[in-house]
């Protein structure tokens, strides 16, 4: 049955704030009831500066690295030590995979793979993407009250930035939050009880009416094609209505949810900044804001003077001595902030019971580099970390390191198949997500990592 919006104004009318804010909820409950499906949740969390394959290995197993591999190795992580800079995951062993050896020379390679991270595919900083990547692809299959949250440290005075890493289709960049403050008062600011995040929240409500109604009373001056432009213009603004919507009657659940408001929203400090992103992210997947977010930890004029780091991501990767700490030793303890920052929101998702498990089950979690392995890289090696979700059963990541044959050998799988294999376990029947790296045209390139899949 075609609903016209005429009609869906009237059934808005018939129908109480809490009920039409709880439709996401009430779409899972049905699906669990008839299915015995649970909702299925996706974090990505990126660093700048590469994430090199040795950084996150076993010290068990790093011999694997030293000699060309031509067989896929699949070993348990189960008894065998993790690297210093990963112990804050030593909880969740269990569900993670180290994956290697996987390539990307599809995408962009050097300082960033910008958009090829998540999407497999060649992009820049200066083009409008050419397709979407896996986590606005995702945002529109699994959509909620914000498709897709992006969250990413900024120098302080930013509130919005585009930094050439997620999209939602051909020339549509997706945008992340930088202050931890006014993303708070996007997400959760119908919950604020007093204070300055209740009056701005209540008159960007006011100034979306009136512009609305500016831009419809413009529309009616206006013939064929300048109309029609509006039209876009017109959905962005009525989705944001529809959205208000939501979130003022989800009162409970964002009140019961919503992080803390501490002196990390509010400081000049980059690190800190960070510290409110996970705390946001958690809360936002915890409350049903959201089933898609992406984490841009830092870009490559990033410091993380609140750990005792006062130089840039850029010079680091260049070599840098930071005070007492030569570059490898600042990568390290980088590394392990970030880790111990993801272990935190991984412990509040699994104190959440849902269906036979908690919500931890029911989220896929990837951290990855955007730029593969090195500072200048060649993307011929993607380390990365998978915490798998249950989906229904679909996802096999159950405490495994997993090492593919190198970089042109029989077996060798890249960063698309990597991409296919979330798509699939989410039970979306995508064939391949992203493109072919045409170096490698005479080995079988479509599909997922088979050995991910149940």
């Amino acid at each position: 049955m075609k609903y016209s919006r005429r009609h869906s104004i009237k059934t808005l009318g018939k129908l109480s704030l809490g009920s039409m804010a709880f439709t996401p909820f009430m779409n899972h409950l049905a699906a669990q009831r008839t299915t015995g499906a649970t909702p299925k949740r996706f974090l990505f969390v990126l660093k700048s500066s590469g994430l090199t394959e040795e950084h996150i290995t076993p010290p068990a197993y790093r011999p694997f690295l030293e000699s060309p591999v031509d067989k896929v190795i699949d070993k348990p992580l189960q008894g065998v030590a993790l690297p210093e800079t990963l112990t804050s995951l030593d909880p969740f062993k269990d569900k993670m995979t180290i994956v290697q050896r996987i390539s990307g020379k599809m995408c962009a390679t050097g300082h960033s793979g910008f958009y090829g991270a998540l999407g497999a595919f060649k992009g820049s900083n200066t083009k409008k993407p050419i397709a979407h990547t896996i986590d606005g692809y995702l945002a529109k299959k699994f959509p909620s009250v914000f498709n897709h949250v992006g969250l990413k440290t900024g120098n302080g005075s930013e509130s919005v930035a585009y930094p050439s890493i997620s999209s939602a289709g051909g020339g549509k960049q997706l945008p992340y939050q930088c202050n931890p403050m006014i993303a708070y008062m996007n997400l959760f600011g119908s919950i604020a009880e007093s204070g300055d995040v209740q009056k701005k929240y209540a008159a960007s409500g006011n100034i979306l009416d009136f512009v609305s109604n500016d831009v419809k009373k413009l529309k009616r001056q206006l013939n064929g094609a300048e109309a029609e432009k509006l039209d876009y213009y017109l959905e962005g603004f009525d989705a944001l209505k529809e959205r208000r919507i939501k979130l003022t009657g989800m009162q409970k659940i964002l009140n019961q949810n919503a992080p803390e408001v501490t002196d990390t929203f509010t400081s000049p400090n980059p690190t800190h900044h960070l510290e409110a992103h996970f705390d946001l992210a958690a809360a936002t997947l915890i409350s049903g804001l959201s089933n898609s977010i992406s984490i841009l930890c830092d870009d490559l004029q990033t410091n993380y003077d609140g750990i005792g780091i006062p130089g840039t991501v850029h010079g680091i990767g260049h070599g840098a001595t930071i005070g007492e700490h030569n570059s490898e030793q600042c990568r390290d303890l980088i590394r392990k902030f970030h880790l111990e920052l993801l272990s935190g929101l991984m412990h509040k998702l699994a104190k959440v019971p849902e269906g036979d498990g908690t919500m931890l089950d029911n989220t896929v979690i990837v951290y990855l580099s955007d730029n593969s392995d090195k500072h200048h890289s060649f993307a011929n090696e993607w380390p990365l970390l998978l915490f798998g979700g249950k989906f229904n059963g679909r996802l096999k990541s159950t405490g495994r390191y997993l090492q593919y044959p190198d970089y042109g050998k029989q077996g060798h799988r890249t960063i698309g198949n990597f991409l296919t294999t979330i798509v699939q376990a989410a039970g979306l029947p995508d064939k391949h997500f992203g493109h072919l790296d045409l170096g490698l045209s005479d080995l079988d390139q479509e599909g997922p990592l088979h050995e991910l899949l149940v």
